[in-house]
């Protein structure tokens, strides 16, 4: 009976814990991206998810990390909404474009999408920028302290699809500790809208914008 009562208690604790995490969700979709410059110009914007683990198809499109158990088991983290986080991150940062003044044409993008193919799409809009922002890595990975790993590239071209600017932003980056794991909601989508608005302010990208 002594086991059974140990073996219930230690099922209740592990079932709590895996609830816990597995129901883990960060809200980007929250986050507002503020740009330092201004313009008229018609941007067509396509976010281009080529993370590894979604493209393999281990992960979904709205994989944005993971939580790591204490004997080593992965937990993935989406989003808040459901939403891939590649339209979320191409919504937030239309929605910055807007506030400054530029109309934003949102091109659709897959996993599965062609880069030629996708940026045949951009030329069609007959936008006078067309920018395509690739996702290679984007997550975060929460153990006691939380990591950021980023690998972005930011592309600017003319409406005719010549290249006029581009960028690749790397890192790995410790952003917080969090020994319960309950701030994550806060910190996370804080740090990342911080890091988008760096890509958009590059001087590099800026320069072809205003």
């Amino acid at each position: 009976m002594k086991k059974l009562c140990v073996f219930v208690v230690y099922l209740i604790s592990l079932l709590t814990l895996i609830g816990c995490v597995i129901g883990k969700k960060v809200p980007y979709e929250k986050m507002k991206v503020e740009i330092d410059y201004s313009g008229t110009k018609f941007i067509a914007l396509a976010v281009y998810d080529q993370r590894e683990m979604v493209v393999e198809g281990s992960r979904k499109a709205d994989f944005v990390g993971y939580q790591l158990s204490d004997i080593g088991v992965a937990w993935p983290i989406g989003t808040k909404s459901g939403k891939n986080f590649t339209d979320v991150i191409q919504e937030i940062i239309s929605q910055s474009f807007k506030n400054k003044g530029y109309t934003v044409s949102l091109i659709p993008t897959s996993y599965k999408d062609n880069y030629d193919d996708l940026k045949t799409k951009l030329i069609q809009s007959s936008c006078d920028r067309l920018m395509i922002i690739k996702l290679k890595k984007l997550q975060i990975v929460m153990v006691v302290a939380t990591i950021i790993d980023i690998n972005v590239d930011v592309e600017v071209f003319d409406k005719s699809g010549n290249l006029l600017a581009a960028k690749n932003f790397q890192k790995s980056e410790k952003i917080a500790t969090d020994i319960l794991g309950t701030n994550y909601k806060k910190y996370a989508p804080e740090y990342l809208e911080k890091e988008i608005a760096s890509w958009m302010n590059d001087p590099q990208i800026t320069k072809e914008l205003k």
